[in-house]
């Protein structure tokens, strides 16, 4: 008796319009997931789509699992690539097409040989994914962080991978810097590329007014190239805007904790960065976002 008098008082309480409500909310929730799925399972793989084996050893399969698998799901998606570890037989399995398995591969590559020293990047790394950026000596601690963390958060913000590499072989002690080879699209590229140099410029003033007519030079080509606004219209070529702003400006712009700078950033598709006072900068993917920041 007990059991349907607290029934009845249930569903007095709960009155029928809101479990009907409740009813379309999750039957909709339903037929979503089900469409995802379908569509998923109905996607048209590309013509050169193909499998790759790569044979590891057990601390170099260690490497590419990373942290809770993190490693690998992150080269996965930065490669836009299926990536598959089978750690009995240690074996690498990376399905694509060429273009993304060669990427993976390569992303791949860059993280096993981090294990043993720097990565060696040659000329033919550049499948039009490579940003090459050289961080002063003084800086490069800071910009790591501890045990890496610095750039790790970097590449989970923007999709990213990021090596500091030698060039083509080059070697030697006392550098005055380091060259950091950022991996990923355009967008990543550039967001991570501006976070960078915002890091440095924190630990070295004035570095970023030392290079940028230098990179403003450098079209194209993923090379390094920050002046203000970077975008990406329709047509996939990208531009710079550049914008100068007083100190009371500058915090009213940046907001509290940078919340502006953030609102910025979502309502324009923008990457808002500051690199040296005065010089305000953002990456966007939008036709011309720079008007609206």
């Amino acid at each position: 008796m007990t059991f349907f008098v607290k029934y009845k008082i249930l569903i007095n309480n709960v009155t029928w319009a809101r479990l009907h409500h409740i009813y379309n909310l999750i039957t909709e929730f339903v037929r979503v997931i089900l469409l995802r799925g379908k569509a998923k399972g109905t996607q048209k793989k590309p013509e050169d789509y193909g499998v790759d084996t790569i044979k590891i050893s057990d601390d170099d399969a260690a490497f590419i699992l990373g942290k809770g698998g993190k490693t690998k799901e992150k080269i996965s998606r930065v490669a836009n690539a299926e990536i598959e570890l089978f750690e009995r037989d240690l074996v690498l399995e990376i399905r694509g097409s060429k273009i993304q398995r060669r990427r993976a591969k390569k992303y791949c590559e860059g993280v096993m040989a981090q294990r043993t020293g720097p990565v060696n990047v040659t000329e033919d790394y550049d499948d039009d994914d490579l940003t090459m950026l050289q961080v002063p000596q003084e800086a490069v601690g800071f910009v790591t962080g501890r045990a890496g963390n610095f750039l790790r958060t970097i590449e989970e913000e923007q999709l990213s991978c990021r090596f500091f590499c030698e060039v083509d072989g080059s070697r030697g002690r006392n550098k005055e810097f380091e060259k950091l080879a950022i991996f990923g699209d355009v967008r990543a590229r550039r967001g991570a590329e501006l976070k960078v140099l915002s890091a440095v410029e924190t630990k070295v003033p004035g570095y970023f007014d030392k290079i940028r007519l230098e990179l403003s030079a450098r079209k194209g080509r993923g090379l390094a190239f920050q002046y203000a606004v970077l975008c990406l219209p329709y047509d996939g070529s990208w531009g710079t805007d550049t914008m100068t702003f007083q100190d009371d400006e500058l915090s009213y712009a940046l907001g509290k904790q940078g919340g502006t700078r953030k609102k910025l950033e979502r309502s324009s598709a923008a990457i808002v960065r500051i690199l040296s006072e005065p010089i305000f900068a953002a990456v966007s993917i939008t036709h011309d976002p720079h008007s609206f920041c």
